[in-house]
């Protein structure tokens, strides 16, 4: 197995320490690439065997902090199935966070415990909480010298990823909801981006981001991120299309991820239903922008809610009950209950269960329809 023995010119004592390590295991460090670009994942591989057989034998293995670079652990397997035969394989990734010469180090420890130190543990704690007698071994590593290129600049996305828009309509009443998501998905660098949408004058937005799934993989973070948004507003809008910049890793290029722009019609309501005839007073400011607006949205609620109260006590009479969650029930689809969800109960805690919606529909989760409506009519009663 190739030592991992640093360059030439290596001071004396490292060169020493080196060599004791090699008496007691053989070990290499390695990465599958030496040159790469800014956020690019980088696989690191530390392989190590037990060499000097007199005792059992353990190994440690811990990146140094840098905020020049982020390293997570993939994964760490050991095989010491055969006594006084130890062996263990880490695997790291490694996102390079500047543009420069990389030096990645790591801590190197080997511990030793004789038999007699594992039995004398198993007999003096039998529930094997009893820390085991060991002799401690720091091992130096050379570190692995990587170097990191510039991107181009103003890129959103570092990886292959693809995004889809889903509009559920196009026209609409004043105030009412305009439904859109954004589906963002691919492997590379994790997603940091917290909203799609710039502010549009004129419109109320409500929206939410959440993973669906964010696994760490060799070609970096795997991930699903949605990005739900409710809009709403009384004139025409447009919902503006998206061009956002990424970088390909296995390409070595740019791209950009395109959604087209929505021309949305709102359907004025009629001023006329809403005033009274009659000659008011005139006040100063009472015409204001700000308080005509004011009076319509209440003057709007007080007559839907007038209307459906009227509405319900006639349906009570006529069916003895009502049940105002019967929205809810009567959904027969994911995407249905999730419309109801965002457009009728925004007033309730409903971040979770757009969630767990979102994953049975992306075959992402176990639980089915009726589990997730049994779960809201629990939390919303």
């Amino acid at each position: 197995m190739k030592k991992n023995l640093g360059k030439v010119g290596l001071l004396l004592f490292l060169l020493q320490t080196l060599l004791f390590g090699t008496q007691l295991a053989t070990y290499t460090l390695s990465s599958n690439k030496d040159t790469l670009v800014l956020k690019e994942p980088l696989i690191i591989t530390f392989e190590v065997e037990q060499k000097d057989k007199t005792d059992n034998m353990f190994f440690s293995l811990t990146p140094k902090k840098s905020p020049d670079y982020e390293i997570k652990l993939l994964k760490s397997l050991t095989n010491d199935t055969q006594t006084h035969h130890s062996k263990a394989v880490f695997t790291y990734i490694l996102f390079p966070l500047k543009a420069k010469k990389l030096l990645v180090t790591f801590d190197f420890s080997i511990q030793t415990a004789s038999d007699g130190a594992l039995a004398q543990s198993y007999v003096d704690d039998h529930d094997g909480s009893k820390a085991i007698q060991k002799a401690m071994h720091h091992i130096a590593l050379n570190g692995l010298a990587i170097k990191v290129n510039k991107t181009p600049n103003n890129v959103d996305f570092f990886g292959d990823f693809t995004l889809q828009a889903k509009l559920d309509k196009t026209k609409v009443s004043a105030y009412e909801d305009v439904n859109i998501i954004y589906t963002l998905k691919g492997e590379g660098y994790k997603n940091q981006k917290k909203d799609f949408l710039p502010k549009i004058m004129g419109v109320t937005a409500f929206h939410d981001a959440h993973n669906i799934y964010a696994k760490l993989t060799k070609k970096g973070y795997n991930t699903k991120r949605v990005y739900t948004y409710a809009l709403s507003a009384t004139k025409d809008f447009t919902i503006p299309a998206q061009s956002l910049r990424a970088y390909s890793f296995t390409k070595h290029k740019l791209y950009t991820l395109n959604t087209a722009s929505h021309l949305i019609h709102v359907r004025q309501i009629d001023s006329n239903s809403l005033l009274d005839k009659k000659d008011a007073p005139e006040q100063e400011n009472l015409f204001r922008i700000e308080n005509i607006k004011k009076f319509f949205i209440y003057a709007m609620i007080f007559i839907f809610g007038f209307i459906t109260a009227k509405l319900t006590e006639f349906q009570f009479i006529k069916k003895e009950k009502i049940d105002k969650f019967q929205d809810i029930k009567e959904a027969k689809t994911v995407k249905e209950l999730l419309l109801i969800l965002i457009n009728n109960y925004r007033n309730f805690e409903i971040k979770d269960f757009v969630q767990q919606l979102e994953e049975i529909e992306y075959k992402q989760s176990s639980q089915s329809l009726q589990d997730v409506k049994k779960e809201i009519l629990k939390v919303f009663k």
